[in-house]
């Protein structure tokens, strides 16, 4: 009788793993090293921003120290300071500001372009607000209620003014209104226009013709030549050298010729001999 024959498989039924275990171990590999270097990143990103943070602290904080000690210097240069003598300087600097930002020649312009028949300004007292916005209160008195509108008309059209706030209107004794504005000043004011200038115009100055240039004096005749006078000739036989005879004219007295000086010698430098002096007839009598 035949051996049967048996079909056996002790071979394990074939799994996943089996069949894809490389693939899955590399890919398990690649997928824990992309981990690690994310982890890496994240980690050197969260120390170079505390790195950084420590730094803007460490700066904050010197800064902080600084402001401390400027704080501390300046209460010192406030404290130092005396109220009562720096008070003038301050007033001074608030006046030359005041007067900078409107000043009256600009103030008393405007009003006057604002002006009406019949309106008079009695007083005017300028001021700053709170807000540095410059305030004036204005005092005046009209004949009419019709001159009040007109005024008040007028100065709420002109630009330099914000706006017109009635403080206080009674009638006058005797006719007329009194009325009390104040007026707040543009924070932006419009460039100045000259006001009309009344009298006369100038008439526009003719140019001088030019004036001739005086003529050159002529030339004067060159006078006649004088003939030399002859003196009369003296006698040829005087009775007296020097003295007149009833014939001839007085003679001038004879004079004697002068002897002509001698030239020094610049080559004599020898000593010079002291002049004797002369003596006369009367001293020696004298004598």
């Amino acid at each position: 009788m035949a051996i049967p024959v048996l079909k056996l498989n002790l071979a394990p039924p074939p799994t996943f793993w089996r069949r894809q275990h490389a693939i899955v171990g590399w890919s398990i590999l690649g997928l824990g090293a992309l981990v690690l270097a994310l982890v890496g990143g994240l980690t050197w990103r969260a120390y170079h921003q505390a790195n950084r943070m420590g730094r803007e602290a460490f700066l904050l904080s010197r800064q902080t120290q600084e402001s401390i000690a400027r704080q501390g210097n300046i209460q010192n240069q406030v404290k130092a300071i005396n109220v009562q003598k720096e008070l003038p300087r301050w007033r001074l600097a608030e006046r030359i500001l005041l007067e900078r930002s409107s000043p009256w020649s600009r103030l008393t312009a405007e009003l006057e372009r604002s002006l009406v028949q019949d309106v008079r300004i009695r007083s005017l007292q300028r001021s700053r607000g709170s807000d540095q916005q410059v305030i004036v209160k204005l005092k005046g008195e009209a004949r009419t209620r019709a001159a009040e509108a007109a005024f008040v008309d007028s100065v709420q059209k002109n630009a330099f003014f914000a706006q017109m706030i009635l403080e206080r209107e009674s009638e006058r004794q005797g006719g007329g209104v009194e009325f009390e504005f104040t007026l707040p000043l543009s924070a932006t004011p419009p460039a100045y226009a000259p006001l009309p200038k009344f009298g006369p115009t100038r008439k526009a100055e003719t140019p001088k013709a030019s004036t001739p240039l005086p003529a050159k004096p002529k030339a004067a005749p060159s006078p006649a030549p004088v003939k030399p006078q002859t003196m009369p000739k003296a006698p040829t036989n005087p009775a007296r050298p020097g003295i007149a005879t009833a014939d001839a004219p007085p003679q001038a007295a004879p004079t004697r010729p002068l002897r002509e000086l001698v030239p020094l010698d610049p080559d004599d430098q020898g000593p010079r001999r002291r002049p004797r002096p002369i003596i006369r007839p009367d001293k020696e009598e004298k004598r």
